[in-house]
């Protein structure tokens, strides 16, 4: 019988995403790469959408003030290096699935020493670890978000950053048609929909809410044909036109009829100045540099390591001081220390694996290590009784998508499938 329980929906997601990682790794192909000289030349609506989320928080992140970051769930992205580039702070990735994390190339891999495995429910970091955490497409697929979202909060000192696309409902009919929509048999499936008054209780009225897409001023029109969009992303082949797209694609930050998603910014006792369109044409131009540059460093790496050409790293490599020093058990939060080939908490007595120098820090007792109810209500909404009942309704309705849908809601899907057609579905 399939196990429907976090820490099993959780083990299903990390497979699917493993091998969804190693199917793009072989489909890659250099002759249809997106850029050639530096120049645009086969963009698409997701490169394009890519561009512009990157575009939206950097442009945050060029006003605020810090001195190390985190992309919680990076992924195969490169958030950490980019603020590495432009900021020249120490920036880590960290992501459920370990093969995301391996340094593949040695130093030539941004992920040497700056990489964790971890389970985003207890993260394995002391209290106010990190100045910038970010959490980017990540939200929507999580099991217990509220409880994901405390424990985010806990290790910020400064400033958390949230992009969702899917998770956030244009009303109360479309989120109860999307949560209705969830099978929760598919791995890393989204889950989470929420309108915009939830987040606000979930991050405060200091946080500032930003769309992520406003369709009138994307390139093409979503509900057009596929391939007329398409079309419409493949004519920016310069950068000039790619950045005057990308800054009008932003011009519209807030939320009103035709826009999607949300970016939340928020602040951890610290001040917020707000972006200036006036940067961003040198910012969307700095980002489209780093595209190119990431995309010929990615083929060339994978070249290499397919001629065994790649500077080795040597498997039982200690988790670099740096890094060590940043670290805590994700069962009971003591520190760790370097034992043999993997670390120590100091204590549970609790021995976690390394490889390749990151470390491997799934908590030992699951969803058993996530903060309490009250402990999260605390960490998200402090003494507000009012924000407290709303997340708390919040987490109760949440749960509701643990369970696998029933007899009757699965033929309900299938008159859906043949007579209706859900946004978003």
């Amino acid at each position: 019988m399939t196990s429907f329980s976090r820490d099993a929906v959780e083990e299903r997601s990390r497979r699917a995403l493993e091998e969804a990682y190693s199917r793009a790794v072989a489909a890659l192909d250099p002759a249809r790469r997106v850029f050639e000289n530096g120049e645009p030349r086969r963009m698409s609506r997701y490169h394009f959408q890519e561009l512009q989320r990157k575009l939206k928080i950097f442009r945050w992140l060029d006003r605020l003030q810090f001195e190390s970051f985190i992309d919680v769930g990076s992924g195969f992205d490169v958030y950490p290096s980019l603020v590495r580039a432009r900021y020249g702070v120490p920036a880590y990735f960290s992501d459920l699935v370990h093969v995301h994390n391996v340094p593949y190339g040695g130093s030539a891999n941004a992920r040497l020493d700056h990489a964790v495995t971890l389970n985003i429910g207890s993260l394995p970091f002391a209290d106010g670890a990190f100045d910038v955490v970010l959490a980017s497409e990540v939200f929507e697929h999580l099991v217990h978000p509220v409880e994901a979202i405390a424990e985010l909060l806990r290790i910020t000192r400064r400033y958390l950053i949230i992009t969702t696309l899917e998770g956030l409902s244009a009303g109360r009919w479309w989120r109860f048609l999307s949560h209705h929509r969830v099978d929760v048999r598919t791995p890393h499936v989204e889950r989470n929909f929420l309108l915009r008054d939830e987040f606000v209780a979930l991050f405060g009225g200091r946080a500032r809410y930003e769309n992520l897409l406003y369709n009138p001023n994307s390139p093409a029109d979503p509900f057009l044909p596929e391939d007329v969009q398409q079309a419409a992303y493949a004519s920016l082949t310069d950068v000039s036109s790619l950045v005057a797209a990308l800054c009008h694609a932003i011009a519209i930050s807030n939320h009103r009829s035709g826009a999607m998603g949300i970016m939340i910014v928020a602040p951890i006792g610290a001040s917020l100045e707000p972006p200036r369109a006036e940067d961003d044409p040198a910012l969307a131009r700095w980002l489209i540099e780093q595209a190119a540059l990431a995309e010929e460093r990615g083929l060339a790496l994978l070249h290499d390591v397919a001629h065994w050409k790649v500077e080795p790293v040597d498997p039982a490599r200690p988790v670099a001081p740096a890094l060590l020093a940043r670290l805590r058990c994700p069962d009971c939060g003591a520190g760790l220390a370097t034992h043999g080939s993997g670390v120590r908490c100091s204590g549970c007595g609790v021995t976690f694996a390394v490889d390749y120098g990151v470390p491997i820090l799934y908590p030992t007792r699951g969803a058993a290590a996530e903060p309490s109810e009250e402990e999260c209500l605390r960490r998200v909404c402090g003494d507000d009784p009012r924000r407290q009942a709303i997340v708390r309704r919040l987490m109760l309705r949440l749960r509701r998508n643990e369970r696998p849908a029933g007899a009757l809601r699965r033929w309900a899907w299938g008159i859906e499938a043949r007579f209706l057609t859900v946004p978003g579905a």
